[in-house]
């Protein structure tokens, strides 16, 4: 893989709590999984519900459980980490909820997409002015990756269409002329990928969430990005530790006007 450029390990919906249906064997599995990946990931991204509950005991939980990863960890915050005012306890125990990270050639851009103690989601105005502030300014070659807990696309065997993002339309209308590469998702427990006029659109599976679908099981992704701008996302099933699907892209890039 000499020509890889960028390798993300994206986990999503770890729900971690003592109290709940978190599932603490597939959690430390899924770190012993990523610490053997080679290439070793430049980065990993959590994209929402690091906790079940949003409350103190959760989060105190998850922060001794995920600042064990010796990795760079960027985290974006869902909807069950801001039920019971808990998103006062994100920004005090794991960071802000909306910042940027460059990795690289990639400019990360995460947002909070939870209304709090509501499964349902929305950026607003706001948020989707950053989206095109932050990436419109980018020179050229720059990767632009968005990451958020909610969907912005209906996502297959994920059952009836609810906890939606509210503002979904206008947010991918946002994220499409902007030039967005990249989107990380999780919310729906469901791994899928797609692409929408050069937008690569990849939602995560539930890592250690007893909720999976049917029989998708517990898992992560694993995404890779080439100098030749083929990115390639694989799912990785946490229990049996083997490749159970993927999908293969080619960035369509657009220059900044």
């Amino acid at each position: 893989m000499s020509d890889l450029q960028l390798r993300i390990a994206h986990i999503s919906d770890t729900h971690i709590t003592r109290f709940g249906m978190h599932l603490p064997d597939m959690l430390d599995r899924c770190v012993s999984l990523i610490a053997k990946l080679e290439p070793k990931p430049d980065v990993i991204v959590h994209s929402g519900d690091i906790t079940d509950n949003g409350v103190l005991d959760d989060y105190e939980l998850a922060s001794e459980k995920l600042g064990a990863i010796p990795y760079e960890l960027l985290i974006a915050p869902g909807n069950h980490d801001e039920r019971n005012n808990g998103d006062s306890l994100f920004k005090e125990i794991i960071g802000p909820v909306d910042f940027e990270a460059s990795i690289g050639k990639a400019v990360f851009l995460l947002l909070d997409s939870a209304v709090p103690d509501s499964d349902n989601g929305r950026l607003g105005r706001h948020r989707q002015g950053l989206i095109t502030s932050k990436f419109r300014a980018l020179p050229d070659g720059v990767l632009k990756i968005l990451v958020l807990h909610h969907h912005i696309i209906p996502v297959p065997f994920a059952g009836r269409e609810k906890d939606i993002l509210e503002d979904a339309g206008d947010v991918l209308k946002v994220i499409l002329d902007a030039g967005v590469d990249l989107v990380l998702m999780g919310h729906r427990h469901v791994r899928n990928a797609m692409q929408v006029n050069g937008t690569i659109f990849v939602n995560a599976g539930t890592v250690a969430s007893v909720r999976t679908r049917g029989r998708l099981g517990n898992s992560f992704n694993v995404i890779d990005i080439s100098k030749d701008d083929t990115i390639s996302v694989k799912v990785i099933n946490i229990r049996s530790g083997e490749e159970e699907t993927g999908w293969f892209f080619k960035l369509r890039r657009k220059e900044n006007k």
